[in-house]
């Protein structure tokens, strides 16, 4: 099971996370209730997507011998205008730099895998996933 601990940091609204794995990030919101110190909540889950998908582009990329150089993921995400302001659509755009000549077919078969058969960040948005929580007195 994968675990993530998010412990508020005593300023304002920054949290610190850490993962099982001893990997560390941070988040906070802009003033007037944050400080602006690190990325938004909805920026990191759209940057997980992004890298999620990402690193599965690349290692199918080269598992089918296309002669990438370079790739950006750009995620995009339009959010409802009221609260909670959930996503309502998200476009990922695959910028990739070639060092030669590719296979757009190829090419077109890795990031559909890339994205709908190999990351679960991907799976979970686009599937749904349900959320329960929980309280512990500390």
């Amino acid at each position: 099971m994968a675990k993530v601990t998010a412990k508020w940091s005593g300023q304002k609204v920054r949290f610190d996370i850490e993962s099982a794995s001893g990997h560390s990030a941070a988040i906070d919101e802009p003033p007037v209730f944050g400080d602006d110190t690190a990325m938004r909540p909805t920026e990191m889950l759209l940057g997980a997507l992004g890298g999620c998908t990402g690193l599965n582009a690349v290692l199918l990329l080269k598992k089918f011998k296309q002669p990438i150089k370079s790739l950006e993921v750009e995620v995009e995400g339009e959010q409802d205008k009221e609260w909670p302001r959930a996503f309502t659509k998200i476009d990922v755009t695959f910028h990739i730099g070639w060092d030669g000549k590719h296979d757009d077919a190829l090419v077109k078969q890795a990031l559909d895998l890339a994205c709908n058969r190999y990351c679960p960040i991907h799976a979970t948005l686009s599937h749904g996933t349900k959320i329960e929580h929980h309280q512990k007195d500390a």
